[in-house]
């Protein structure tokens, strides 16, 4: 589980220099939206957040997303979380409140 964390955050840190590296164009035809950035392509642009988030987690779930032009007031970092259910978590039968 570490290692595919440690893909996960150096390829979040590549995907945000590359958002950094093309900015100018960005900005030239973006501005104001909501873009996200993965392996060196816009892979989403959106006016809102929500929008792109399934695009932006499809390959591989992660990308850079940030609002063109707002950078230094947000940031969002995207990814799927998951792990096992513990079946052991509800050895009882929950209390039905209200009654």
């Amino acid at each position: 589980m570490g290692h595919e964390r440690d893909i996960v955050e150096k390829g979040f840190e590549q995907d945000r220099l590359d958002y950094w590296a093309m900015r100018d164009e960005l900005l030239a035809k973006y501005t104001g939206k909501w873009v996200a950035v993965h392996k060196g392509r816009i892979i989403a642009v959106a006016d809102e957040p929500l929008s792109i988030m399934d695009q932006a987690l499809a390959e591989d779930g992660y990308a850079y997303t940030n609002k063109v032009g707002d950078e230094d007031r947000i940031v969002i970092r995207q990814r799927p979380i998951s792990f096992r259910y513990d079946h052991a978590c509800l050895p009882k039968q929950l209390e039905i409140l209200g009654q």
